[in-house]
């Protein structure tokens, strides 16, 4: 987990003032498709989603708890139809207790007056190895939060709606979400930071923590076991909103997946993509979105956390060096930033969908 806030304010200014989504070119057969929303996707309803994660980290519980009510009372003024929750709900530091990672987040999640799709973070389990966090079994965390959070066909949140769920209501998979309104998708995959929890050297196994190479080979296979119907769960999620003809995917996960890599001046190329081997636990993720993001003619949508470090951009290539036009990137604000973005879903527009940040002062 990445250990600074910061905001970027020229990205701020122009997501405020328009869409950012380039528009597509035929390539992604983008005519055709929007011949289609003009027949048949005007009926649906814009959308007024908040996009948010990595949140309330103060070690100090009054501010904490002010900045709970500060971000949850602006959400409930924005008169929004669900919300994104992009993982991470404590800061890396702390202890990874029941009520920490479990009734304190039911808590938030419940104060909304609208319902919240949640994609976990690597700060509810994955880390809890470290000493600072409790020296918890990670494996024991993950199945203590599907347990609680993904019991059910409903999302998170005193108002929630009906989703589809991957695994067994309560046990493996089950985080793995989606459902569709206003001819959009929307699809929260297990993808968290610390390298997906897959560990590959001796110094990621026992870095602040007590673990074992036993702990660790557990850790991997994990990993491998969730990677694969990671997988399965995107390459399906495409497959069903090619058939519904839908107007753009949304893709929630944790993991900050270009971290430490600036993606301009050939970085992309040259920096980020030589990177994705065997011993990074992005690269089968990362490989299959851009496989079915260049077969989808609708928009889509990667939204993610762990960088604390809000963020909107164009964050695919083609092979040519030119950008994939249908992709889009937002990176959500956290760490000591309680600020959050209102994304505008309208599946009848060009870009489908537009954003601005809500910016709360401390």
């Amino acid at each position: 987990m990445k250990n600074f806030a910061q905001m970027t304010l020229l990205a701020a200014s122009i997501a405020a003032l328009s869409p950012f989504a380039a528009t597509a070119d035929s390539k992604h057969g983008r005519h055709h498709h929007d011949e289609r929303r003009g027949e048949h996707h005007h009926k649906h309803k814009p959308l007024k989603v908040a996009l948010w994660g990595d949140e309330f980290y103060s070690n100090d519980e009054a501010v904490k708890s002010i900045q709970i009510e500060q971000t949850i009372s602006s959400m409930n003024k924005h008169h929004l139809d669900f919300t994104l929750f992009a993982g991470d709900t404590k800061n890396g530091s702390s202890l990874c207790t029941d009520q920490a990672i479990g009734q304190d987040v039911i808590d938030i999640f419940d104060s909304l007056n609208v319902p919240t799709l949640y994609s976990l973070g690597d700060n509810e389990w994955t880390d809890c190895h470290r000493t600072n966090n409790g020296s918890y079994d990670p494996l024991e965390r993950l199945s203590y939060l599907r347990g609680t959070f993904f019991s059910d066909n409903l999302s998170q949140g005193k108002h929630p709606m009906a989703v589809e769920r991957q695994g067994e209501l309560g046990q493996a998979y089950s985080e793995n979400s989606r459902f569709t309104k206003s001819n959009v998708e929307f699809v929260a995959l297990h993808v968290p930071g610390s390298n997906n929890n897959l560990v590959v050297t001796a110094k990621q196994c026992t870095n602040k923590s007590n673990r074992t190479q036993a702990d660790c080979d557990a850790a991997t296979a994990e990993f491998q076991a969730r990677n694969l119907k990671n997988v399965e769960w995107l390459q399906d999620s495409f497959a069903k909103a090619r058939e519904n003809g839908n107007a753009g995917i949304v893709i929630l996960i944790q993991a900050d997946i270009y971290f430490p890599f600036e993606l301009s001046d050939g970085g992309y190329q040259d920096d980020f993509l030589p990177q994705l081997d065997a011993n990074n636990g992005y690269t089968d993720f990362f490989n299959t979105l851009v496989n079915e993001t260049r077969n989808f003619d609708g928009q889509v949508l990667l939204v993610h956390g762990d960088s604390h470090y809000y963020k909107i951009d164009k964050a695919m290539f083609n092979d040519d060096g030119t950008l994939t036009s249908n992709f889009s990137r937002v990176q959500v604000f956290g760490s000591l930033e309680n600020s959050w973005i209102e994304m505008t879903v309208d599946p009848s527009s060009e870009n489908v969908f537009s954003f601005s940040p809500v910016v709360l002062s401390h």
